[in-house]
């Protein structure tokens, strides 16, 4: 039943044009981190069409997580259009879409209300900017639960493209904050992964991913 709706909202995203699924590699990290570890309380930046909140509400939902998804959106249209497919998945007792700018006062504590507790899972794959990307890290990191995780989505170089304001994007952003915590534990995947060509590394998105752990006090 998951499945019939993934592949009703692909026909759906296919004919509208509003695509927006993240890397199967991506997603596929994730299944691990969440279900791997049981995590039940995760902030996600950016839902834009709702693939992957579809997918890890499918995840919360096997581990009976409510309130384990609080995912924010600046817009109203691609609100609508997740929030409508959640529904029809029946996860609205697992996932919360927020009409939000990620980086609004408001937005942690509304996080924080909705999970019941601090974020163990931070996801970052919104507006791809250097600058927007760099106070998402600071704010977030700090409401992270100790020992939580940060990951961010398009990391490499062949990403840094995706940065309209055209200052380095996620990269740029990673490295400086990497650079200026260095009792964090920072790492990436494909970071200096340079085209979507053939041949592929073993972890197959081009786009890099990147993690930063909390550690514990």
């Amino acid at each position: 039943a998951e499945w019939e709706i993934i592949r009703d909202w692909y026909d759906e995203t296919d004919r509208t044009g509003h695509i927006g699924e993240c890397v199967v590699p991506l997603i596929s990290l994730l299944h691990g981190i969440v279900l791997g570890n049981g995590a039940s309380r995760i902030v996600q930046l950016g839902t834009c069409s709702g693939y992957s909140a579809l997918l890890i509400g499918f995840m919360l939902r096997r581990m009976n997580a409510t309130h384990g998804l609080f995912t924010l959106e600046i817009g109203p249209h691609l609100c609508e259009l997740s929030g409508r497919w959640l529904a029809r998945a029946a996860l609205n007792d697992f996932v919360k879409v927020a009409e939000l700018n990620s980086l609004d006062p408001a937005a942690p504590a509304r996080a924080l209300d909705y999970l019941g507790g601090r974020p163990e899972i931070v996801i970052i794959d919104s507006s791809h900017e250097y600058g927007a990307t760099l106070r998402e890290i600071e704010v977030w990191y700090s409401t992270l639960e100790q020992g939580g995780i940060v990951l961010l989505h398009d990391v490499s170089i062949f990403a840094t493209q995706f940065d309209v304001t055209k200052q380095g994007g996620v990269r740029r952003a990673l490295d400086e904050w990497r650079r200026a915590n260095p009792d964090s534990e920072t790492f990436s995947l494909n970071g200096n992964a340079r085209t979507m060509d053939l041949p592929r590394p073993f972890y197959k998105d081009a786009c890099g991913v990147g993690l930063i752990h909390k550690p514990l006090a």
